[in-house]
């Protein structure tokens, strides 16, 4: 083992391991469907959220490529030409890395359609309080090893070759080779154990489709300006005894200059009892400023800022999007954010402009799969909260 540093995103580069034969699925893993999208087209897009040197390993299959992504043929075969498994595409992977002047790569299977970057976040964490190994690998909560999810140095390779030379294939093998050191991380949510739910069999996927059918539904509240959404959301959230990420808008009155500015800030400042316009001021960002019913946005603040402050949800319980509206309509990076959480498990509150105002976007959520769409006006306010209390506070298993 070489003496290595912390992990170096701007230095490593991500692999998805597609080359495996599917025996037990009998079709191709890559080209499973979850939410419409194959299990590949999932995994990429997580990836690209990454910014890194991206690569796909194949063995014999002929998946459709995304264009971004570069292709690694495993350079090892076994002796009838075919895979020698996940470590012929690490290796192969970890030679490119070294090419292109990589310090490793972070691994992924395809057939993970849960899997988020959060899980890589994990593995950088480690890295930052342990970082002398050269391989560090995903274990869930019931133990369970995902020696696939991890993340390989390029200090690895000598120890591959030995193997590879003496015909041992087994990945087990590297992740325990005396020449190794190997870290175990550890997930800390039952969410990042279900990101780690793998497709292995026809029974795996059905069950996959059947969860998502049973799953409670995310809440979107839909109403006219002053019916209440944003109250009861608030009210709800005060009561809640859980975490809470995602984001806010604020329209705060500049006096000075006589128009009114939008704020977009994180949601877990919800319950804090100070006053709302300075805290969406001192912790949020300008999105938006509004004077005599002209808008004029700021859709690269949307881009950035809010997928951050979505995407840094995946460890809450609750994900909190007060409002979706028109602003945000040519931020594209933004809406996708929106859509992902909608995709995820975590249990989404949200709010939307009135059904008679809308756009294409708007629609996209009000008709997604996992949405209950609820109509909300002055009169049914409290009857809307107390269906929502059963819902998110009087369960004692939390929000779900």
């Amino acid at each position: 083992m070489q003496m290595v540093n912390k992990i170096n995103i701007e230095r490593s580069g991500c692999l998805i391991l597609c080359g495996g034969r599917s025996r037990r699925m009998k079709q191709d893993k890559a080209e499973l469907l979850y939410h419409g999208k194959s299990f590949l087209e999932i995994i990429c897009d997580q990836i690209r959220r990454m910014d890194i040197s991206q690569y796909i390993s194949l063995a014999e299959n002929e998946e459709q490529i995304p264009a971004d992504f570069i292709v690694l043929r495993d350079e090892v075969r076994d002796e009838n030409g075919g895979s020698i498994g996940p470590l012929g595409g690490i290796y192969t992977g970890l030679r490119q890395c070294v090419r292109d002047g990589l310090d490793g790569m972070y691994t992924v299977p395809v057939d993970l359609p849960l899997f988020e970057k959060e899980l890589f976040d994990l593995i950088t964490e480690a890295a930052e309080t342990d970082p002398q190994a050269d391989i560090y690998i995903l274990v869930s909560s019931d133990g369970r090893m995902h020696p696939t999810a991890g993340y390989y140095r390029s200090s690895v390779l000598s120890a591959a070759e030995k193997l590879i030379k003496a015909q041992d294939h087994r990945l087990m093998s590297l992740i325990r080779h005396p020449e190794i050191r190997t870290v175990f991380v550890q997930t800390e949510t039952e969410q990042q154990d279900r990101m780690l739910f793998n497709i292995n069999t026809p029974a795996d996927y059905e069950a996959l489709i059947q969860a998502d059918k049973n799953r409670t539904k995310h809440i979107v509240l839909q109403g006219e300006k002053g019916a209440g959404k944003s109250v009861l959301i608030r009210k709800l959230a005060e009561e809640m005894n859980c975490t809470i990420g995602g984001y806010l808008t604020r329209a705060v009155l500049n006096r000075e200059k006589g128009y009114r500015e939008i704020w977009l800030y994180p949601a877990s400042f919800i319950s804090d009892p100070g006053d709302q316009d300075r805290i969406a001021k001192t912790n949020g960002k300008l999105c938006g400023i509004t004077m005599n019913k002209v808008i004029e946005t700021y859709p690269e603040v949307f881009d950035t800022y809010g997928p951050e402050l979505i995407f840094s949800a995946s460890k809450k319980q609750l994900i909190l999007m007060d409002e979706i509206g028109f602003l945000e309509e040519k931020a594209v990076q933004f809406k996708k954010a929106v859509l992902s959480a909608l995709d995820g498990n975590i249990p989404v509150l949200a709010s939307i402009k009135a059904k008679n105002r809308s756009t294409p976007f708007l629609e996209t959520v009000r008709s997604h799969e996992h949405v209950q769409l609820i109509e909300l006006n002055e009169t049914d306010r409290d009857e809307v909260f107390e269906q929502l209390r059963k819902l998110y506070i009087d369960r004692k298993d939390g929000p779900r």
